[in-house]
């Protein structure tokens, strides 16, 4: 939590570029600058990376459990089996050290999503989902930090919230793998023209829908009033287009110039799925700073209802008055 000294302060507020600013687009270039210089020293202060490791560590466990919920509701459209052959052509485009492993456990994920209705296959999951929710449990905690909030929801709220963020996107998940076989069935016999116009849509859509997904994460995760859905979007928006220029270069770069294999050996996919999962975390995080520190850039009220004073708004970034110090 950043300390006292970062409090606004009355003298130049003046001048402080966006000080009135009614959303971030508003906000001119100066006063981004400001915003973007304070999101870098919060990513160190806040050790925010170091943050992001431990998260990803349990979402690397929780990957498992929410795709066998995801294609087990999948079944309710298509088969497992129809499931498994369009998450395999995604997997294609993966590095080959990523390929392998991902291609193995589609199988096993595909074989256990036939049994959730087992005792062992409901003991297994329950188990699997604890580890899902420890991870967005742990991620609700980071974006309360974000937000340069103290946590004052109890334990058992709190881990209610991360179970419902998490059979969330199981149910969204599996949702996207329906659409997905409609499309491919509908692209069948298509023209190549307009199989890349669907692909360039499909994308879109998903990005559209990424957006979307982090705006609901930033305004119910956090302990605070709720901001205002403008003051969401764009750190969700930058969140996502840093989210997919990262993943596409991190795979570019270990298709034609990676070392990994060489470095890791059979740990390879392992190292490479880790490090893209941290890059996840901490952009996502990122996001929410983004969104924080525009806030704090204008003395407008940027939480949901009318308009409040400052110092009753109940969202420390919306009761705080810039200019900061250093940057008077």
């Amino acid at each position: 939590m950043p300390d006292a000294s970062e409090n606004g302060t009355s003298g130049g507020a003046a001048s402080t570029p966006g000080k009135d600013a009614v959303e971030p687009r508003h906000i001119p270039a100066g006063g981004w600058r400001l915003i973007l210089l304070r999101v870098g020293r919060r990513v160190i202060a806040d050790q925010l990376p170091l943050l992001s490791a431990g998260i990803a560590f349990f979402a690397v466990l929780s990957i498992a459990p929410v795709l066998v919920t995801a294609l087990s509701l999948y079944g309710a459209v298509n088969t497992p089996a129809q499931a498994l052959e369009q998450l395999s052509g995604v997997a294609e485009v993966l590095p080959v050290e990523l390929e392998a492993i991902v291609a193995d456990q589609l199988i096993s994920i595909t074989a256990a999503s036939t049994q959730v209705l087992t005792l062992q296959g409901i003991t297994a999951l329950a188990i699997a989902l604890w580890t899902a929710t420890t991870a967005m449990l742990y991620l609700i905690d980071a974006l309360t930090l974000a937000y340069r909030e103290v946590e004052t929801r109890g334990f058992n709220r709190r881990a209610g919230l991360a179970l419902g963020a998490v059979l969330g996107g199981a149910l969204l998940l599996g949702g996207v793998i329906a659409a997905s076989g409609v499309v491919a069935r509908a692209m069948v016999g298509a023209p190549d023209l307009v199989r890349v116009v669907i692909q360039v849509l499909v994308w879109m859509s998903l990005a559209v829908l990424m957006v979307a997904a982090l705006a609901v994460l930033y305004r119910f995760a956090p302990s605070r009033v709720p901001a205002s859905w403008r003051w969401i979007s764009w750190g969700a928006m930058g969140a996502t287009g840093l989210w997919l220029a990262a993943s596409a270069g991190l795979f570019a770069f270990v298709q034609s110039l990676g070392t990994y294999e060489r470095t890791y050996g059979s740990l390879a996919g392992v190292a490479i799925s880790m490090f893209w999962l941290w890059v996840s975390v901490l952009l996502v995080i990122v996001g929410a700073v983004v969104n924080a520190e525009s806030e704090r850039q204008t003395t407008r009220d940027s939480t949901v209802g009318p308009e409040r004073a400052l110092g009753s708004r109940g969202a420390v970034v919306a009761d705080s008055a810039p200019p900061y110090q250093g940057e008077e």
